[in-house]
């Protein structure tokens, strides 16, 4: 039970050794350990600001980037509005191109045309007359002159030209 009980000696110098050793951390340990812990807390603090200042320049760096981004899109979107818009437009020429080609060729027919049916009726008009010839030689039984043969001819043309 000894070692329960207060003694009075080991008290003194348990108390004399706990002033000394505060003495000597006070006048060698406790300015370094402070010096020590102020400068670990200054590198956490200049930490921290080159964190914010990292943080805002990422921010900064994000917005630009976004800002590409968006710009990017709407250049892709003027470009994809502008192909559209000469698609289009190109389109609208190749119709208008073939629907004038068309044109042509119709006109081209159409003239064809009218002068296969004039060449037809120049041939038609000229068996006509050879007929009328013969039909009057055969009448009349005897040839007819060349003035004659023009004479009758114009006065038939102009029958039938009339007759249209």
């Amino acid at each position: 039970m000894e070692l329960l009980s207060p003694d009075f000696g080991t008290f003194f110098w348990t108390v004399i050794t706990f002033f000394a050793l505060m003495f000597v951390l006070k006048k060698y340990g406790w300015k370094p350990l402070l010096k020590n812990l102020e400068e670990r807390q200054n590198k956490i603090s200049r930490d921290l600001e080159q964190a914010a200042r990292d943080r805002e320049e990422a921010k900064k760096y994000l917005d630009n980037q976004q800002a590409l981004l968006e710009a990017a899109r709407k250049e892709s979107l003027q470009i994809i509005n502008d192909s559209k818009i000469n698609a289009e437009q190109s389109r609208k020429e190749a119709v208008d191109e073939a629907r004038k080609e068309a044109e042509r060729v119709l006109e081209r027919a159409k003239l064809e045309i009218s002068l296969s049916k004039d060449a037809a009726i120049l041939e038609i008009r000229q068996y006509a007359v050879d007929l009328a010839l013969t039909a009057a030689q055969k009448v009349t039984g005897e040839a007819l002159s060349r003035e004659q043969h023009i004479h009758m001819i114009q006065k038939y043309i102009n029958e039938l030209s009339q007759a249209k």
